[in-house]
This record gives structure tokens, sequence and C-alpha cells, in this order.
């Protein structure tokens, strides 16, 4: 017996339409939805009121339609955003294709997978050779020191390899087996990759005129730059501190927010560190830590002495009462914000202009130090900080 079928339902061309324009409007709303969340937050009411914002549309949309052959749009669109952020006249205001995008965020990553050792392959007919091992890394902890030689890795010569040997080994994962030469004596050592702070901090401690003084050299302000000042600050402290030299020559800046978490290390609760003005409003940063210090401070700087690096400079000066030594700073008196586009490129765009804790802005003047000092290139050796006039006169300051 055959089963009644229900009575079929026919739409009619008015319900038909309705659904297509209700599905249109929830897909377009969705759509719209998605991108401004990729985006981070596009206004697209300019779409509708804003002509310059047309005429670009309408002159691209002919170019793409009309033009006679084949076009790379992702090319075209290139660069009309780098003439756009190059058109505002700032140079800090810019467009990174992904190659650069890319540099600058291993610069500021602040960490990296390894095993925390650098390694030299100029001469590799021994061996590869660590120049450096870094703190707290599995290299470190297994005891592992510059000078060192690789013989083999998991049984295999290094002889003739080069760093990107070991880096590739390293890449898989896998725990890894070193043969050591030191002295003469061979020694075995496994190691497996971790997450590894990325060194931007050496420290070490002066005995002068029986005071003791810190010397601590920052080249970056990059993610993890507050932690690992903190940590050497603390080995450094460990048997008391009569002063601190902090050297930022050559620190082009980086994260703000970090220079803001060093200068809370040092300063009182409620001081000011900085303050921001921008287009709509002024506000102020004050130290909300407990964390301070009161030892004598001297900041050594140069003309490479930028952004990040002055806003520090200034808050130990003007809160803190350091003494900048040195020469006048670069003068970059304004504070930018990034993002990260869908196809792996960034914008960079000034967001405001900074203010010391005097109030003023260094834009383009830089910070004057209280003790100026050329630094003598003849007696420089690198390697000891002794030859360095300008680290020598800071020394000397807070010896008294």
């Amino acid at each position: 017996m055959k089963k009644n079928r229900p009575e079929k339902k026919v739409f009619s061309f008015r319900d038909v339409s309705l659904i297509i324009i209700v599905c249109s409007i929830i897909m377009c709303f969705l759509g719209a939805t998605l991108v401004y969340k990729h985006l981070g937050g596009v206004n697209f009411s300019l779409l509708g009121r804003d002509q310059d914002l047309k005429e670009f549309i309408s002159a691209y949309n002919s170019l793409v339609e009309k033009y006679y052959d084949s076009l790379d749009t992702k090319s075209i669109i290139e660069g009309a955003i780098k003439g756009m952020y190059a058109t505002v006249g700032d140079p800090y205001t810019t467009y990174l294709d992904e190659d650069s995008s890319s540099s600058l965020d291993n610069s500021l990553s602040g960490t990296y997978n390894g095993i925390g050792i650098s390694v030299d392959s100029s001469d590799t007919s021994q061996g590869l050779k660590i120049v450096e091992v870094y703190d707290d890394s599995p290299a470190s902890r297994k005891g592992l020191f510059a000078g060192d030689i690789i013989l083999k890795i998991n049984e295999e010569s290094t002889i003739g390899k080069d760093t990107g040997y070991l880096t590739d080994l390293i890449k898989t994962g896998k725990e890894i087996k070193l043969q050591i030469s030191r002295g003469g004596n061979v020694i075995e050592a496994s190691l497996q990759a971790e997450k590894v702070l990325v060194p931007v901090v050496t420290s070490q401690l002066v005995q002068k005129d029986g005071k003791r003084i810190g010397y601590m050299r920052l080249d970056i302000f990059n993610e993890t730059a507050d932690i690992q000042i903190s940590n050497h600050l603390a080995k450094l402290e460990k048997n008391g501190l009569d002063g601190l030299v902090l050297d930022l020559r050559d620190n082009g800046g980086g994260y703000l927010t970090t220079a803001q978490n060093i200068a809370e290390t040092f300063l009182e609760k409620g001081k000011l560190i900085y303050s921001l003005e921008s287009k709509n409003e002024t506000s102020s940063e004050y130290d909300e830590t407990g964390e301070s210090r009161s030892y004598p401070i001297a900041v050594v700087v140069n003309k490479n002495s930028a952004s990040a690096s002055e806003i520090l400079a200034a808050a130990l000066k003007y809160s803190y009462g350091a003494s900048l030594i040195g020469n006048k700073t670069y003068g970059k008196g304004k504070v930018q914000e990034k993002s990260k586009m869908p196809d792996g490129t960034t914008i960079k765009y000034t967001t405001a202009k900074w203010l010391t804790p005097a109030g003023t802005c260094i834009d383009g003047t830089g910070l004057v130090p209280n003790i100026e000092v050329n630094l003598d290139y003849d007696l420089l050796n690198q390697d000891d900080i002794y030859t360095d006039n300008q680290v020598m006169t800071a020394i000397n300051y807070l010896v008294g």
C-alpha cells in the first residue's frame, strides 16, 4: 500500500525574490563582518562619502578593466599603499613588504626555538666553534662554553659543515647528540631545542676605588628586554651595588611598553615616565609598581640612541636623577603603531608625539648629555670596557 506523499510546497516568484534578498543581506553582513574583523576595523562608511576614495576605486577599476594586457593587481595595490604612506611625509609612517615585515618581527620577538648557542663557521677545518652560550638555555644547562668545538652531531662529523647544518637538525625538534672538544678532552652532550631568549643584554661588575659599579648594555627594546634587564640586575645586585652604568648607545628603540617596564624597575611609584600627545588628547604614564632602586645611575648615549632609548633615558634623567653621558641622542620624539596585513606585509604609522617628564618634545633635537664626551676609537677594544672612554667616564662619575 502506497503512502500518501505530503503536498509539495510551491513558492511564488515573490517568495523566491524575498528569499534571495534576505540571503544576500545575510551574506553581505557576514562578509563585511569577517573583513572588518580580519582588517582590524575598517571604516566602510568612507566608501560612500569620501570622494577621493571613490576616485581611487574608479581609477583602479578603469585600469584593471581596460588595460590592454594582464596586470598583477597585488603589485598595483602594494604600490598604491606604499605611495599613500610615503605621501604623508613622515619617515616613520611606512609600508613594509613581506620580507621587511618578517625581519622586523624577528628582531622584536625576543625568543626563538634553539639550544642557545652562537656558532662560527668561518673555519670548519676542525669543526663548528661555539662563540657564545646564552643564559638559561639547554646549552648552558649542559655546561657548554664559548670556545668549545663541535666535532660531531649525531655521530656525523661537522668538518666542512656550515651553521645551516646544525640549524636544520635543531628545527626537527628531535634530541641531538653533540660531541665536543674542549682543551684536548672529548665531551658528549644531548640537547633538545626549546624557546630561548634572544640575548640583547650584556653585563659585568666593575670594582673601582672600593666601589662596586654594575655595567649593563641593552641593544634593542624587544619583547623580552625587560625580563633580561631584571635577570641581569639580580645577578649584579646579589652582593650589593654602589651604582649602575646603563649603556644605550646605538640602540634604535623598539617596543614602548618594554621601555616603560624597564623604567618602572628603577623609578619610585607615582613618578612620571612619559606623556603622549595624540590628535585628540594628552595622556601620561606613571610608575604604578612597588619596585624601585636608589643607587646612582649614569646612562651612556650617542647619536644613534633613539626612540625607546630616549624615552628611558629621559625618564631616568628627570624622574630618577640619573646623569646622561656621551653625545646628544638622535631626536625621535614620535611613537608608532604597526598592523599586520592579511598578506604578511605591515603598515606602520605615527600615532602621537611623546613628551619627557619635563614636558618637552625632543623630536629633531634629541637629549643633551649632562657630561659630553666623544668616543676615542683609537683606544677602543670592544671586548674590554676599560678601553671605552665614554663608559669609563660614567664609571668614574659614579665612583666620585
